[in-house]
């Protein structure tokens, strides 16, 4: 049962991450059906692949680091949360034009939104080694936000979508964080 509540918590922040990026790319540009689905197949690659990446460094980090792995990994997940969190906050509009429909430029917001996927796997895999279903509900439900999000952004456009989706990211990292460390301490 806790897996899935890891995995679960390991998936909301990251989907919604791509679901912000997305949105954004249909406020900028009316998207049509093959641009938004190259943008799902890049979002979900990139925050699997990037969420793998870094659970494996952690993973090889724990190794060598023994105990003093556990308070790096709930500071790096803590301050990922913080910076979901207060970028949700600083939202500028015209910082936020996203073309998803130019190669070049869905591969770089690709690659920074999945940023945030790297540093939440480091942190998880200081502590525990992620499954393989961990990597694939990641990637499933990093396309269907995407999807949702670029048809979200087209459709309403509105700023406050973008704030709560992104304070809720936030807020699940936190929660991923404090379960981690009940989990490791056997309170739960």
């Amino acid at each position: 049962m806790i897996e899935y509540i890891y995995i679960a918590l390991i998936a909301l922040p990251l989907v919604l991450v791509a679901f912000n990026t997305a949105y954004w790319g249909g406020v900028y540009k009316c998207l049509c059906i093959s641009e938004i689905i190259l943008a799902a197949m890049a979002f979900m690659l990139f925050q699997a692949g990037m969420f793998f990446l870094g659970s494996w460094t952690g993973g090889t980090f724990a190794l060598s680091m023994g105990w003093l792995s556990i308070p790096i990994a709930e500071a790096v997940i803590l301050l990922t949360s913080v910076k979901l969190i207060y970028s949700s906050f600083r939202i500028k509009v015209e910082q936020k034009n996203y073309n998803l429909a130019k190669y070049g430029e869905l591969i770089a917001v690709s690659f920074a939104s999945s940023l945030n996927a790297f540093m939440l796997g480091l942190g998880f895999g200081l502590l525990r080694e992620p499954t393989e279903k961990t990597f694939a509900i990641i990637a499933i439900a990093t396309a269907i936000f995407t999807i949702a999000g670029a048809y979200m952004g087209k459709r309403y456009g509105r700023i406050i979508i973008v704030k709560v989706t992104g304070i809720l990211a936030g807020i699940a990292v936190v929660v991923l964080g404090l379960v981690l460390a009940l989990n490791l301490y056997n309170v739960i």
